[in-house]
């Protein structure tokens, strides 16, 4: 299986090692978008940036993030298989809600403690996530009727 490990904009490094150590020995491929993170994987590929990472979800079977807002609702629209990862390196709530939130729908497999990681990667192999449906935001035209009426 072919797995895109993608934390934006977010330093990550204990993700980077755990997946370093665990990647050592599995039959499974990584690629690493790293961030400005500090830790370089010596057993996949990784990088810093890129302007479009699009092809690079597009070839993955699976991909593992973080658990920011952004990434998260982007892979489940374009209908990707993830694993979320709660980043303990940081001290806002905000990724906490969204990772109990599509582990509560069942649309993500999520990761509390890096230590079980490695059981989550072989569990996604045969995980069917739920449907998302985006739920546009439509009410524009109601707030400007309520502002100038």
């Amino acid at each position: 299986m072919k797995l895109f490990v993608t934390v934006g904009n977010t330093r990550f490094d204990s993700l980077f090692k755990a997946l370093d150590k665990i990647a050592a020995t599995s039959k499974h491929e990584f690629i690493g978008q790293i961030a400005d993170g500090s830790y370089i994987p010596d057993n996949f590929p990784s990088f810093t940036f890129h302007n479009d990472i699009s092809a690079h979800i597009k070839e993955a079977d699976a991909v593992i993030c973080h658990a920011g807002a952004g990434s998260i609702f982007r892979l489940l629209e374009n209908e990707k298989k993830i694993i979320v990862v709660f980043n303990t390196d940081r001290v806002d709530e905000h990724q906490r809600d969204i990772a109990s939130f599509v582990e509560s729908e069942s649309l993500a497999l999520t990761c509390w403690e890096l230590a079980h990681l490695e059981e989550l990667i072989e569990q996604l192999v045969s995980f069917t996530p739920n449907k998302y449906y985006k739920d546009d935001f439509h009410k524009v035209d109601n707030i400007i009727d309520c502002l100038f009426s």
